[in-house]
């Protein structure tokens, strides 16, 4: 793996070269080419994701639907044949205000559950709505942790 700290903390010089390049772009390439003397890596992109954030707040429950049949077919990736799980899904998205948000959570709870066309219940331990931040007198940001269930991601 490359050395990040050594990557951030490196500040190449122009040589006399680099000065009278061409173009800004020429002298970018010459100094990027000489101080990095690393060779470069090829990155493998994963099969499986940890977490899904979807920080769009006004529109981000709209997508939910998509994870529906996400790992059909892929079930051998998961538990319990290794020990990946399914991932977390972190969803944002606003609803009204109130002193406790126990409507909040039910409301947006219900609005999960009838993107993905699975219950997903507020009193459910493995779920977490938290609000965010107030954004308007009336109206404030919430975000809603939970684990996608099997029943959605290998429908």
């Amino acid at each position: 793996l490359l050395d990040t700290k050594t990557i951030i903390d490196i500040t190449p010089k122009p040589s006399r070269s680099t000065r009278h390049a061409s173009s800004p772009t020429a002298a970018l390439s010459t100094m990027a080419s000489s101080s990095f003397s690393q060779p470069a890596i090829t990155l493998q992109q994963p099969k499986t994701f940890n977490h899904y954030v979807m920080n769009l707040p006004a529109s981000a429950i709209t997508f939910l639907d998509a994870f529906i049949g996400l790992y059909r077919g892929h079930e051998i990736l998961f538990s319990p044949h290794t020990s990946t799980k399914l991932p977390m899904i972190h969803v944002h998205c606003f609803s009204t205000k109130s002193d406790d948000n126990v409507e909040e959570k039910k409301k947006i709870c219900k609005e999960i559950s009838e993107r993905i066309e699975f219950e997903i219940k507020p009193d459910d331990p493995k779920v977490e709505v938290w609000d965010v931040r107030d954004v308007a007198p009336q109206k404030r940001m919430f975000c809603a942790s939970f684990r996608l269930p099997d029943e959605v991601a290998f429908r």
